[in-house]
């Protein structure tokens, strides 16, 4: 697999509106994950519906975004919840070209379509939302990292959970660890150092990290400013992060002698993430 991806628009597979363009980074079970960007003046596709969840993070620029009949806008670093069933449509209203990270969860499976054009504008009650980094709390770490909650099971999004991280100069997450969900890391600024398995990568803006559930893994500030990442869980862990049952799970990593094999040893670590 190619655990470091980097969002090259010039091969991306979706084109539209002036210059429209949309790169698909990741398709699996539990997300569809999508680079879009969307030159000033230029619009998304026409009002439709899907049939999962969908998030942005808008990473430059603005987006206008019409929800049902409401219509708003969400700035770099702002986030939008999209419930399955709500119809919208966005467009780019600036001067500027707008970019964001579209996230699909649950994601396609089999032949199954993304996305159904409507005329409907009846949202039907669902709790779509248009979150700012400034309306929610930023919560420090031991060792110094900042965790800034967007969108997870607390605003109705079942099926993915995104935050904000920053790391400052030479701060590192956990020690290497495992979990039962699948993991993503949108590097926005600095460079991030990520081990994964025995390999390691040094990740600049622009490149998304593909984590998936049960691969060996951590991450330090590889940069000397603060590094600050997006990070995408899919899905969500179903029970809180304790002693007794935490997110990740601690592991020493080797290589078996004369075997292309890995051993594992899982020791039980909480995060306070």
């Amino acid at each position: 697999m190619q655990y470091v991806r980097a969002i090259d628009f010039h091969s991306a597979e979706i084109k539209g509106d002036k210059g429209y363009k949309g790169k698909i980074l990741y398709s699996g079970e539990s997300c569809v994950l999508i680079a879009t960007r969307v030159p000033a003046g230029a619009r998304g596709p026409e009002n439709h519906v899907h049939p999962s969840d969908q998030l942005y993070y808008i990473i430059d620029g603005e987006v206008t975004i019409q929800l049902g009949s409401d219509v708003q806008t969400a700035s770099a670093d702002s986030a939008v919840f999209i419930p399955a069933g709500v119809p919208h449509h966005s467009w780019n209203a600036g001067s500027d070209p707008e970019v964001h990270l579209e996230i699909l969860a649950p994601g396609s499976v089999g032949l199954q379509r993304l996305a159904e054009f409507t005329e409907s504008v009846d949202s039907r009650g669902l709790p779509y939302a248009v979150v700012s980094p400034d309306a929610v709390r930023t919560r420090e770490l031991e060792g110094g990292m900042t965790i800034t909650r967007l969108i997870g099971p607390d605003r109705d999004s079942k099926h993915a959970l995104i935050y904000l991280a920053g790391l400052p100069v030479a701060a590192a997450g956990p020690s290497l660890h495992t979990h039962d969900f699948d993991q993503f890391y949108l590097v926005l600024d600095g460079l991030l150092g990520v081990q994964i398995g025995l390999e390691e990568f040094t990740v600049s803006p622009n490149h998304i990290v593909i984590l998936p559930a049960g691969v060996p893994h951590r991450q330090w500030n590889a940069g000397e400013k603060v590094e600050r990442h997006l990070a995408i869980l899919t899905p969500p862990p179903e029970r809180p992060n304790s002693d007794d049952a935490p997110w990740d799970i601690s592991v020493e990593l080797r290589a078996a002698a004369h075997t292309t094999g890995l051993s594992t040893v899982p020791t039980a670590q909480r995060t306070d993430r």
